[in-house]
């Protein structure tokens, strides 16, 4: 466990081969690693955006009329700042929104409500497979009664370090995954 004030910083380590060596740690090391990993970062939700979704948005230099994310998508909880997705790989998407949230529970404060299917709401599009991401959880495979036909089966992403989601979907085995714009902040420092 990392302590914050006045820990004491061993000089030294003794190796396992054997007690006559010792192992110099580099300076400032142990306080490296016990530095959270948010650091001084500037994030934004979607919201603070004056133009909204087009103020986080590239153009794709390799396709016509294709748009990117433009900053590193990050964990929206207060705290954690994970980074979920690096800018210029997600594909900006207007598509049908998805029954994420259960009715049942009362949502997390610093998650955005989605609107409610068959409306439409905002994506980033990440493909053909989960290594594209940083840092992304998947839960269980849900049974999904589904107000979209077709879906099924779904996984939800949540945040890999804090556990925070509902922050996006995939259909089980599937090459698409789907992050809502609203669920994530926007790394512009």
């Amino acid at each position: 466990m990392c302590e914050t004030s006045q820990s004491k910083q061993p000089a030294e380590l003794a190796p396992a081969t054997g007690p006559d060596q010792s192992v110099s740690l580099p300076p400032g090391l142990i306080e490296a690693l016990c530095r959270p990993s948010a650091q001084n970062s500037v994030t934004r939700s979607l919201q603070d955006f004056d133009n909204g979704v087009m103020d986080v948005c590239s153009t794709d230099v390799t396709k016509q009329g294709v748009l990117k994310n433009k900053y590193d998508l990050t964990c929206p909880r207060t705290g954690c700042g994970c980074v979920i997705l690096k800018h210029n790989v997600g594909m900006w998407v207007e598509g049908a929104s998805v029954g994420m949230d259960d009715p049942n529970r009362t949502l997390h404060p610093d998650l955005t409500p989605l609107p409610v299917p068959p409306a439409t709401t905002h994506w980033w599009l990440i493909t053909p497979s989960p290594m594209e991401f940083e840092n992304i959880g998947f839960t269980r495979a849900v049974q999904f009664s589904s107000e979209t036909p077709g879906m099924q089966t779904l996984k939800w992403f949540i945040c890999a370090e804090c556990d925070l989601g509902p922050l996006g979907w995939t259909e089980e085995g599937g090459k698409e995954f789907w992050l809502a714009c609203s669920r994530v902040r926007y790394k512009v420092q």
